[in-house]
């Protein structure tokens, strides 16, 4: 674990000039364009690194200056130098850590068709053992039939498990029922739901906790050593884009199994990991678990993720008036509110960060009335309360948010407006009216109403790429009213990820005393026109100081 610095020790050492200095620092990176992300001195030339540590900050004269003969000095030719970049959401994959080694059903989105779907399983049912795991779109969330009878008969013996590709239901079968240990009468968990039919029978849809309880039982099957693989090539891909920090929302394993993967990895990647709120037990316990872990040195375990409604996409978002394609429909909590408040009592009680899926109006209005009835403004700005995706925060919420020291983390894959609107294109979908478009997934007007605002990618794979997320927080296709500006955006993808994990003391800024996790661009992202953006790659990514990802000086074109 990478060692904090004091605040007294950080606050002395925010001068941007270098110093004189006995000992020569370890690696100097002149003729840089650097963007430092230090409100008090953005703009510098050059930067050198001692012992993990930012050392100094100038000119690039001063800055070789202070090289020993035992210094690296690498000229930048003039590339834009910024501060590693934070994935401040991501997931291993779709299913976590839960399926990764298991014969994957994927077909492109917004399919597959309800058929296609009954199709590939029934392909899929005739060959091999043991689940059946995959992802689907809108088209076949939207279906209304009985699935467990769908898939009874395209599998009826080998257990299905077909996860939306954005979470929240998941399609089970009558043999995944049997292989869970749930039947028609397993009571909903708290914090999710089984659908059920008319009779009361369960109709094959598990949302939320339930959802996750599947994939904990799947998880049990899984080989840590093979999946680290899987997440060394993905750390690899982050570290190639100049993202330094990923904060993990471990939902597919246990926590042990997670950390498990992790320590197996071997590529140096930071991780910042948030255990997963979903009670199979007493809600009140989820923190021992924590409490108890034993992370590896290069994760840090930061709290608790609670999932407190579902998202637009499959209507589960909690909403303040009726969705506009479902009159008399607003949505659900996953928690009562009795729930809700143990939750709360915890947040303030115990170590560690909490953050909170919330993605409607109506739920972000509760959770904030809630917060407000437990503690003072001083008590919860100390816990700096994380609201991940924060699409619903209506401008009405906003300065008590801001009051509570709430701080938000968006995901610009969310601004496709395709998962609005699997049959037709419009560009705010069809859930919302015109009039509550207009204030949907806020980006530049939290920064000005004050409200910390980070970036993650909420995926994996090609959509973790940050550039696509910083094209998308830039241009803003769903509400372009919100777009950030390019220095905004970067802004939020390095400082932002430090304060919302409660380290812009230590980290997030290239200032000297910071820890030193640098990426050396291919382009000039401030600059470039927007399509070319995702094509960004870092030529030069360094980790508590140390090179870590370096393409040949020919490659850097």
């Amino acid at each position: 674990m990478r060692l904090a610095l004091s605040l007294a020790i950080s606050s002395a050492l925010t001068a941007c000039a270098p110093s004189t200095q006995e000992v020569p620092p370890d690696l100097v990176i002149t003729n840089a364009r650097v963007f430092t992300a230090d409100p008090l001195s953005p703009w510098a030339e050059a930067v050198a690194i001692r012992d993990g540590r930012i050392a100094a900050v100038g000119a690039s004269s001063d800055i070789v200056a202070l090289a020993g003969v035992e210094t690296r000095t690498i000229d930048a030719a003039g590339r834009l130098l910024v501060p590693g970049l934070t994935d401040a959401h991501m997931h291993l994959g779709q299913y976590g850590s839960a399926c990764q080694l298991l014969p994957p059903i994927n077909l492109p989105y917004p399919g597959p068709t309800p058929a296609e779907l009954l199709d590939a399983v029934k392909t899929a049912a005739a060959s091999g053992e043991g689940w059946i795991c995959g992802t689907m779109g809108p088209l076949a969330v939207e279906d209304t039939r009985n699935w467990r009878a769908a898939l009874d008969a395209a599998s009826p013996n080998r257990p299905v498990a077909i996860s939306a590709s954005w979470g929240h239901p998941t399609f089970i079968n009558s043999a995944a029922m049997q292989a869970l240990g749930i039947d028609d009468a397993t009571p909903n968990p708290p914090g999710g739901s089984y659908d059920r039919d008319a009779a009361g029978k369960l109709s094959g849809i598990a949302r939320e906790s339930a959802e996750t309880l599947i994939y904990r039982e799947i998880s049990k099957t899984m080989e840590p050593a093979g999946i680290a693989t899987a997440v060394d090539a993905m750390s690899q891909r982050y570290l190639s884009w100049g993202v330094t920090d990923a904060h993990l929302m471990a939902t597919g394993g246990t926590l042990e199994q997670t950390l498990a993967i992790l320590s197996a990895a071997k590529a140096p990647l930071t991780w910042t990991v948030y255990g997963w709120g979903y009670p199979a037990t007493p809600i009140d316990t989820i923190w021992a678990e924590v409490a108890a872990a034993n992370p590896p040195a290069n994760v840090r375990l930061a709290g608790v993720k609670w999932v407190l409604d579902g998202t637009p996409i499959e209507r589960g978002a909690l909403l303040r008036e009726d969705y506009a394609d479902r009159p008399g429909w607003r949505g659900v909590s996953n928690f009562s509110d009795a729930d809700l408040d143990i939750i709360l009592i915890n947040a303030l009680a115990k170590l560690g960060q909490t953050a909170f899926h919330v993605a409607g109006d109506g739920e972000l209005a509760r959770l904030i009335t809630a917060m407000e009835a437990k503690g003072s403004g001083d008590q919860w700005r100390a816990k700096r309360i994380r609201v991940e995706h924060g699409d619903g925060l209506a401008p009405d919420l906003r300065d008590r948010a801001k009051a509570l020291g709430v701080v938000v983390i968006q995901n610009p894959l969310h601004f496709d407006p395709s998962p609005m609107n699997p049959s037709a294109a419009a560009p705010t979908g069809t859930r919302y009216d015109a009039k509550r478009a207009a204030n949907l997934f806020p980006m530049k007007s939290l920064l000005a109403a004050g409200i910390p605002l980070a970036i993650g990618s909420d995926a994996g794979g090609d959509g973790a790429n940050p550039w696509l997320n910083f094209m998308l927080a830039t241009i803003h296709p769903m509400n372009p009213a919100e777009a950030l500006t390019r220095e905004q955006a970067l802004a939020a993808y390095t400082s932002g990820g430090a304060i919302v994990e409660g380290r812009e003391a230590d980290r997030g800024m290239i200032r000297p005393g910071m820890e030193a996790d640098l990426a050396l661009l291919s382009q000039d992202v401030l600059t470039v026109p927007p399509p070319q953006l995702p094509g960004t790659r870092s030529v030069l990514t360094v980790v508590d100081g140390k090179v870590v990802h370096e393409e040949p000086p020919g490659a850097r074109r």
